[in-house]
């Protein structure tokens, strides 16, 4: 039985160029309708002379790639200097500073920065602790809280006033899609604050990172 079915290959390859395994209609010149093993694979990550990487279709059609097409595609969504000035001075609703829409290709790692600048235009006197907080939000969710945290104390310096920075960094895997990315302020404890603006040092950025592979 044994001779037989390896017979049976030798005349299939000789009559249609073509071998099926547990297939009676064979598409490419070796068809298996099942799963493959190799007991042994080499490491060849340094070998120059590697320079393809077998690939598969939705049929299972094995066929390759160059290497130098797998790598990361680096797109610039948003890069911002300047940002609207918008005055606070409520404890517990924030203002939206800025709102940036993107629009992804695919899943892709999601990188932000943001450095705002808060113009303390009034100075209090009161000896009471201050907090100017931005808030980085993605799709209507908080990422990141950045806050300055001073007081007007005797001891500290009272009545101070002048340009402060909230900055932070996030990273995030969003899906193929439109999302939002925002950037929120408050000053805590009615203290009036402007965040925003186009002093130097302003910036809101975000990147995308794709993996073509």
């Amino acid at each position: 039985m044994k001779k037989l079915y390896t017979l049976s290959i030798f005349l299939g390859i000789i009559i249609n160029a073509q071998v099926g395994i547990k297939i009676d209609n064979p598409t490419r010149t070796l068809d298996v309708n099942g799963t493959t093993r190799m007991r042994v694979v080499s490491d060849k990550s340094a070998d120059t002379n590697y320079t393809q990487v077998l690939t598969t279709d939705a049929s299972g059609n094995v066929d390759y790639v160059p290497k130098s097409s797998l790598n990361q595609q680096y797109v610039q969504l948003f890069n911002l200097k300047t940002l609207p000035s918008v005055l606070n001075n409520s404890n517990t609703t924030a203002s939206t500073i800025s709102t940036q829409s993107i629009t992804l290709a695919k899943t892709a790692l999601v990188m932000i920065n943001f450095s705002v600048p808060i113009d303390l235009t009034t100075a209090p006197s009161d000896g009471r602790a201050r907090i100017l907080r931005t808030h980085l939000l993605v799709d209507g969710s908080t990422a990141v809280r950045a806050s300055n945290i001073y007081s007007n104390a005797t001891s500290t310096g009272t009545n101070l006033s002048g340009y402060f920075y909230n900055t932070g960094s996030y990273s995030i895997e969003l899906a193929a899609g439109t999302h939002s990315i925002s950037i929120e302020g408050y000053c805590f404890d009615n203290a009036s604050c402007t965040q925003g603006g186009s002093m130097p040092g302003t910036s809101f950025q975000a990147v995308a990172l794709y993996n073509n592979f």
